[in-house]
């Protein structure tokens, strides 16, 4: 108990919890991600009561394609925005869409009502996601970031713990419309934590944005992408961050029903154990590199130090998604798969996290909000190919072999970005 209670108080002693401004952008963020995935389990539910049983399946998925797409269609138009407006103002207006929104969700009654609705909600999503993203770097401050991204992919796994946990009860309890109301109810919250925020504006482009200079505007952000080979690199390693995740998400549950011939206990036993994995490593990695990065002196010695640590963790995170997905066609037992599926969480973490601190070096904060949703609509189009890929290759090939072929994938795409790396002149960059 004493080590529990020193290990506690060190937590709240730490410079990020003492942040008032981050720990209410932190909550708002926590809140809203869990009103997502009460909306998601909330869908699964309306769409069984709206269609029969046998077609639901079918409105979810084009759902959450549909979702993706919004993704894609929006967050660039948010990162012109979150650059010129002020940013506070962003999150507060797309936490009072969706409240809206989803308060009419339980009214709708047909199809393509679920369709337009879903699109339109995670539309103000691609909104309110890399605006939050490209705060987060100047509110905990630079030498804190890397922290502050563990935190957030944190609350990531908290979200996948206690949506199903508050749905169910809620649903039990007051039945499928309040389900949808509490949710609308947590963008309230988080609308209401984020005005309370303290964040400072500077209106840094004074260029009126005009129709003609639109093509230019949207690319802006990709151009930064592409402009530094470490951030290249950090790209095409996401796409194996969404190759490995596709496969959990979308193979899981036909791997351990179908091959294995366990029970749906085992699966959440499995999905809870992928969790896990990414909570620890995020932690982890979160202290690990504070302690590492204090060591620097001044601003340059401390940009080197983060470019060293991301450049291994990529590697490490990119051998790991690889080498847990090569043993596939073997058919590991539901011990060993489970073990597997806890380093494809703490794989896919060492990616996210260490891409993100990469972006947060190489910007400035008058293109930030660009940058930050250019990576959003990047990533998200990756998964947008992963995912029907993942579904294909299991309908076609089986479980075990897709698995194999995925592992091939990664292994594939980290030596090709590090060779290129390697055979790539780095521009001298620090914000």
């Amino acid at each position: 108990m004493a080590n529990v209670s020193l290990k506690l108080k060190s937590i709240l002693a730490s410079p990020l919890t003492q942040n008032r401004n981050y720990m209410l952008l932190f909550s708002a963020q926590l809140i809203s991600l869990v009103g997502s995935g009460l909306t998601t389990i909330g869908l699964a539910l309306f769409a069984h009561q709206i269609v029969e049983n046998s077609s639901a399946a079918v409105v979810i998925g084009n759902a959450l394609m549909l979702r993706i797409l919004a993704f894609l269609m929006f967050s660039q138009f948010a990162g012109i925005l979150a650059d010129r407006v002020n940013r506070k103002y962003m999150l507060i207006i797309a936490d009072v869409v969706r409240l809206g929104l989803l308060a009419l969700f339980p009214f709708l009654d047909s199809v393509w009502q679920i369709y337009t609705m879903i699109f339109l909600i995670n539309a103000a999503t691609a909104f309110f996601t890399p605006t939050f993203d490209s705060t987060l770097p100047e509110v905990a401050g630079r030498e804190h970031y890397v922290k502050a991204l563990s935190f957030s992919r944190v609350a990531v796994d908290l979200e996948a713990i206690l949506a199903p946990a508050i749905a169910g009860l809620v649903f039990a309890l007051l039945g499928l419309k309040w389900l949808f109301w509490l949710d609308s109810l947590s963008y309230l919250l988080s609308a209401v934590l984020v005005f309370a925020t303290v964040l400072s504006y500077k209106k840094t482009i004074v260029a009126k944005f005009s129709p003609t200079s639109l093509l230019q505007e949207l690319s802006f952000g990709t151009k930064i992408l592409f402009r530094e080979a470490s951030l290249k690199r950090a790209l095409l390693l996401s796409f194996a961050e969404a190759l490995a995740g596709a496969a959990a998400i979308v193979a899981t549950v036909v791997y351990i029903k179908d091959v294995l011939l366990l029970s749906e206990t085992s699966f959440v036993l499995v999905m809870a154990g992928l969790g896990l994995g990414s909570t620890i490593t995020a932690l982890v990695l979160g202290k690990f590199t504070g302690r590492y990065e204090s060591l620097a002196s001044n601003d340059l010695e401390l940009h080197g130090r983060r470019h060293r640590w991301t450049e291994q963790v990529l590697l490490i995170g990119g051998i790991v998604l690889g080498v847990i997905l090569l043993p596939g066609f073997l058919k590991p037992g539901l011990a060993i798969f489970s073990f597997l599926w806890f380093l494809n969480g703490a794989g896919q973490v060492l990616i996210a996290i260490s891409s993100t601190s990469l972006l947060a070096e190489h910007t400035a904060e008058s293109e930030r909000g660009r940058g930050y949703a250019a990576h959003f609509a990047w990533t998200h189009a990756f998964w947008l190919i992963t995912y029907p890929a993942i579904g294909h290759g299991v309908a076609k090939l089986g479980v075990p072999i897709t698995f194999t072929l995925a592992g091939i994938v990664c292994i594939f795409i980290v030596t090709f970005a590090f060779l290129y790396l390697k055979f790539t002149p780095q521009h001298k960059h620090s914000y």
